[in-house]
């Protein structure tokens, strides 16, 4: 298999990771970084051996197949709309965009330029959720009738480099964590139907103590605990919170409740942390179950680039696709105006089917 070009846009945060991933894959040639900030774009470039690093708005001319998208969420309207444009295939980080009509329209002329669109988060391809998934469909705690998501830590003030963007408009928890939740939710049970939900600015100021910015204060425009009531199209009821405000918590992950057992399934924000949990209606306690990946455990974001290489060069299905991406968009954005109006709000769009991924493709890919 020819090797998939790719360049990426965003130097920041969360590229490092994803280079050393489509590095260790190994159907990928990174043909440039790029960023605003160029000296940033140097280094991990640098760090990576990949060649060239160009100015954002050179990074369309490349020969490439598809850029990347890592920069911050206020920039990804008209930074996807550019690569579309371009005639790239985009994979952009979450959110798709920042508004639904503007995420619609990306969508629009991805298919009008007979293009695709991947978005994240990924890690509903990780070995967990593709586990609980591939167990549900296999009939293990029988019909699904409801579930419960919690992510919800200190705050990214306490950690983050650069935490201003992440409490301005159209993010906090709700559209920073959020997606995590209900993108792993919306693959295991299916689309959304309508929301109600709360919210609260529980610290209108947040004090930054990570570096550079340590002693800094950032105004809050979101709600920093949001709590969502979710009826899926099959009638199961759902639970979401998120929040920055909680720095100690014993909840955190996904619990499914089914007719015949229940169904924990460790952070839907990270690839690796914690066992998938089974115990059915006549046992005692629940078990460990062996999980089914190709990976060992690991930070593989990026793993949704790798799947939709293979949906560009084999025509195998797109699952972290732009498709799924705007229906996680449009139930946050419903999830929000509830919040504001304090009413139910329905989501009119439906999520694709995102069928398991096809290991025994991947081990021969990969060769391993």
């Amino acid at each position: 298999m020819t090797k998939t070009k790719v360049a990426i846009i965003g130097c920041g945060n969360i590229a490092s990771v994803y280079l050393k991933n489509l590095k260790r894959f190994g159907i990928f040639d990174i043909i440039a970084c790029s960023d605003v900030d160029l000296e940033k774009a140097k280094v991990i470039a640098s760090e990576f051996s990949v060649e060239k690093v160009v100015e954002p708005n050179n990074v369309y001319d490349l020969d490439v197949d598809i850029i990347v998208n890592l920069t911050p969420p206020q920039h990804h309207y008209n930074i996807n709309k550019k690569v579309l444009e371009s005639g790239k295939h985009l994979y952009s980080e979450k959110p798709l965009c920042s508004k639904v009509d503007e995420a619609k329209e990306i969508l629009e002329l991805a298919e009008k330029k007979g293009l695709m669109v991947g978005c994240a988060p990924d890690t509903f391809l990780g070995a967990n959720i593709q586990t609980a998934k591939k167990l549900i469909q296999d009939g293990w705690i029988g019909k699904p009738f409801a579930a419960n998501c919690f992510i919800m830590y200190g705050g990214p003030e306490k950690w983050h480099p650069n935490p201003h963007f992440i409490f301005k408009k159209y993010l906090g928890p709700l559209f920073d964590v959020g997606p995590y939740c209900l993108t792993a939710l919306v693959t295991l049970l299916g689309s959304v139907k309508k929301v109600s939900a709360m919210g609260k600015i529980t610290y209108k100021e947040r004090l930054i103590t990570s570096e550079p910015h340590k002693g800094e204060k950032i105004i809050v425009e979101m709600p920093t605990y949001v709590t969502a009531k979710i009826l899926f199209e099959n009638d199961i009821i759902g639970s979401v919170t998120v929040s920055y405000d909680v720095p100690a918590t014993n909840l955190r992950g996904i619990e499914i409740y089914g007719e015949e057992g229940t169904l924990f399934v460790p952070d839907p924000n990270f690839f690796d942390f914690g066992r998938v949990l089974l115990r059915r209606h006549d046992e005692q306690e629940f078990k460990e179950m062996p999980v089914i990946n190709p990976f060992n455990y690991d930070n593989l974001r990026g793993l949704g680039i790798l799947d939709m290489a293979l949906a560009i060069k084999m025509g195998t299905p797109l699952r972290a696709s732009g498709s799924l991406a705007f229906h996680v968009l449009e139930t946050l954005h419903a999830i929000y105006t509830s919040v504001q109006e304090e009413k139910f709000v329905d989501v009119e769009s439906k999520a694709p089917d995102v069928p398991l991924l096809d290991m025994k493709l991947l081990r021969e890919v990969l060769c391993i």
